[in-house]
This record gives structure tokens, sequence and C-alpha cells, in this order.
């Protein structure tokens, strides 16, 4: 119950606080064409009125019109959804306009008797027209506007009723009729202006709930006029997400993270023929390191502000592509080294022999075993051993082509592919390179650590023509370093 008298008090503020504005609105010009009318008046009448009387009229109806002028910049400087304030003000309205029409009405009715009928409908034709402009500019407050074209109109009618003659008594008719249509026209205008209004408020609310549903959108969304392309609106998580530059369609754009201009053209245009777009996967690469972000996004065309927009929202599926990116590393790598598998390796030997036969090349495929690592690992712990192994998986790189590969499948044991070689001797020469590298001391943790490697070859097509067959030959070549002494490198002989 407390929140809806809440609402309802709020909605009240927001009604009342439009209905001012609106009714406020053209104050400026009106108070300043009442002021140039009086002093045309005062011109035209200053010799046939006593002067006093015509200046003492004009010096009363631009105090008023100044002091109304001058509330009503304050009120603009300082507005208030207060509807206590806004009573005030909008009281202080209506008694303006009162005093203004009382003003003119007084010129009607008091200088109408001292002059001649030309003079008197100079007077009446000019009260006539600022009962007609105030049935536009007040038509909003029914007080008001009927207010003041009593004040204005029915002092200049009493002035003919009172005037003897046909002419005098017909003009008091005209006006009472006139005054009958400007408050008819009036009150159709404050209708439909109203209406309006009305409308107008609950667009600004509608506007708002949408907005705030938006900003509670675990989603990043914006808003972008489509002709402009700037950025109309952007809820909290897209802040968050891009930064407070962003501007998803602009070409200056400072935002964090920017998608590549290529797909953000595409997207444009698709939309130009399409109603909507959904689920494109996008990557926003960020212009201050080398971090990126992919993100699910859907654009749909809509009409905001009057005026053709896109509402563009986006997923934030970063986690998810980096987590698919890291179950597809341990299922194709080694977690330790992050050598390729065993099974990538199969992969990539498989596409090289069908590339070998293809080109008629010759292939090498090596097989390492490290000599003297148990002891070691045993001795100095699986700490200093599996560093140990990360060493070896970086010398051995450094040495081979960036074309080869290299892989762990298992303990202190390594497989090595050599495509596109020349000549077996190519091979033999890696090979006992490897071997130079690896007797060579390993500095790890304060240890100088010392060992070997057996190492065996086997080439396609010579020694075998499927991966199986060239892996089994390899590690048949390095059984026999191992069975004739270790630390050397064998070429299958089989």
């Amino acid at each position: 119950m407390l929140k809806t008298n809440q609402a309802y008090r709020d909605e009240n503020a927001v009604n009342l606080h439009e209905n001012y504005k609106l009714l406020s609105g053209s104050v400026q010009i009106s108070l300043f064409i009442s002021t140039c009318l009086a002093v045309i008046m005062t011109v035209i009448l200053y010799d046939q009125i006593n002067t006093r009387s015509l200046l003492l009229w004009l010096i009363i109806l631009c105090s008023v019109n100044v002091i109304r002028l001058i509330v009503h910049h304050w009120f603009k400087r300082h507005p208030s959804f207060n509807p206590e304030v806004i009573v005030i003000h909008l009281r202080f309205f209506r008694f303006g306009a009162v005093m203004s029409g009382l003003a003119w009405g007084w010129a009607g009715f008091y200088f109408a008797q001292q002059v001649e009928l030309v003079y008197q409908l100079f007077i009446t034709f000019t009260l006539g027209g600022l009962a007609t402009g105030a049935t536009s500019s007040l038509a909003v407050d029914k007080f008001a506007v009927v207010a003041f074209i009593f004040a204005t109109i029915l002092p200049n009618a009493l002035h003919y009723f009172l005037s003897s003659g046909d002419i005098p008594i017909a003009m008091a008719i005209m006006l009472l009729i006139f005054t009958a249509f400007m408050l008819n026209s009036a009150k159709d205008q404050g209708k439909s202006l109203h209406e309006n209004l009305k409308l107008r408020i609950q667009a600004k609310r509608d506007e708002a709930q949408f907005k705030e549903i938006l900003n509670f959108s675990p989603s990043a969304a914006s808003i972008t006029n489509l002709s402009t392309l700037d950025t109309l609106f952007t809820n909290k998580r897209h802040l968050e997400l891009f930064g407070t530059d962003a501007t998803p369609f602009s070409e200056n754009n400072n935002a964090i993270f920017l998608v590549d201009k290529s797909e953000l053209d595409g997207i444009r245009q698709n939309l130009e023929t399409q109603h909507s777009i959904s689920d494109k996967l996008l990557k926003f690469q960020s212009q201050e390191s080398a971090k990126n972000l992919w993100c699910i996004g859907s654009f749909v065309r809509v009409n905001y502000l009057d005026s053709p927009a896109v509402l563009s929202w986006f997923f934030d599926i970063t986690d998810r592509i980096r987590m698919e990116e890291q179950i597809k590393l341990l299922a194709y790598h080694d977690s330790l080294t992050n050598l390729p598998n065993r099974h990538l390796f199969e992969d990539r030997l498989k596409l090289a022999l069908k590339h070998a036969e293809r080109d008629k090349e010759l292939l090498g495929v090596m097989f390492i075993d490290l000599d003297g690592f148990k002891s070691i690992n045993d001795s100095h712990g699986h700490g200093v051993g599996d560093q140990l192994l990360k060493a070896v998986a970086d010398r051995v790189t450094s040495i081979l082509r960036q074309s080869d590969t290299l892989s762990r499948i298992g303990g202190d044991e390594f497989i090595v592919l050599l495509p596109k070689i020349n000549a077996v001797d190519d091979a033999m020469k890696v090979a006992e390179k490897l071997l130079l590298a690896l007797s060579k001391p390993f500095g790890i943790n304060s240890h100088q650590l010392q060992m070997s490697a057996s190492i065996g070859l086997a080439i396609y097509p010579q020694h075998g023509d499927t991966a199986q067959t060239l892996l089994k030959n390899a590690d048949i070549a390095m059984y026999q370093v191992k069975d004739s002494g270790k630390n050397n490198v064998r070429l299958y002989n089989g």
C-alpha cells in the first residue's frame, strides 16, 4: 500500500511538472508580445487619453510582465518535482495571468470610454488578438485561459453595453460570442494537449522502465542511432565490459575493446534488409593489451526517440571460450611441457605423410629417451624432475625448425617429426645436434644436472609408409642404442 501511494505521488508530481512546463513554455514570447502591444497602444493613445493614466497603466502592465518573467526564469533554473513547490508556481502563474488580463481589461473599459469609435475598435482588435493567443498558449490550464480571456474581453464588452447606439451593442454581443468561441476552442486545444502530454509522459515512463530493465540485464546492451551512429544508451554491463567511451558502430571509438570494423560494417549492411541478427560470434580485441573478449552479439532494428536505431546485445562468453581452448589444449597437449601429446603428434604425422607421398619427399621420425633421468628424479625429487623435462623441451625446440613437431609421450620419452627433409643425412645431423645439446649440463635450482639421450631414427619411405610403422621402427632403433651403451644416435636398419 505504501509503495502504491508513493507511486501515485510520484506520478502526480511528474504530471504537475510536465503540465507547468508546457504551460510556461511560451511565456517569454507571450510576455514580449504583450509588452510590445502595450507600448504600441500607449503611442497610439498618447494624445487621446490623460498621459499620467496611460503611463501608469503601461508601468503596471510592464511590471507585472517583468515579475512573471523573473519567476519563470527562477523556476526554469531550479526545476522541482515536489508537488507543493509546483503548485505554488502554478498559482503564481495563474495570478500573473489574471493580473495581466485585468490590466488589459482596464484598458478595454476605462480607455475605451475616453476615445472615439475608431480608437475603441483599435483597442478591441488588440484585446481580441491577445485572447486568441491565450487560447493556444494557456489552453493546457483551464483556470488560466478562462480567467485571462474573461479579464481581458468582458470589461471591453461591458463598455460597449454601457454605450448608446446599435453598433456598440452589436460589438458587445459579438465580443461575447467571440469569447464563447475562444473558450470552446481553448477547451478542445486543452483536451488535445492533455492527451498528447499524457502520451509523452507515458512514453518517458516506458523509456525509463525500458532502460531500467536493460540496466538489470547481465548482458551488455546499447542503442545506436542508425543514421548518425551516435550511441543513445548503454547499460551498466556495457560500460563495465567495453568502457565509458564505447560507441559500437562508430569509427572514432575509444572503447577498451574493439571488434573488427569489417564485422560491424557487415552487420550494418545486413540490418538494412533484415529486422534482426541473432547469435553472432564476435571477437573484441583490446586496444591496451593482448587480451581478447568473445561475445555472442544479437542486433534488432528499433524506433528509439523517433529515429531508426539498433538495439545491440552482447553476451560475454570469454570464459567459456577459454575453457574450451583449455580443454582442447589438455586433450592434445602434454600438461607439464605444453608440447603436443601422442594423439596430436600422430595426426600431424599422418598429414605429413600425405604431403610427403604427394610431393615425393623424405620424412623423419625420432624417438628420444633421456638417459639417467630416473636417478635425477629420484635423488632430487619430482619438482626438479618436472623442471628438467621443461628445460629439455625448451632446448630441443630451440634446435628444431618451426615446421618440426616435438612431442612428449610420457615419462622421459619424446618423439620428433621432421617433415620435408632432403636426405637421410639431414635427419642424422639434426639427431646429432640434439644428442650434443642434451649432453650439456642443465642448471635447475642451483643444481648442475648432467645426463644424455638415446635417439632412434626412422625415415619415410624406406623404413615404413605408415605412422605406426615409422613410430615402431624409430622406437626399435632407440632401444638398440640403449642396448649398446646409450648416448648415441641410430638409424633404423631392420
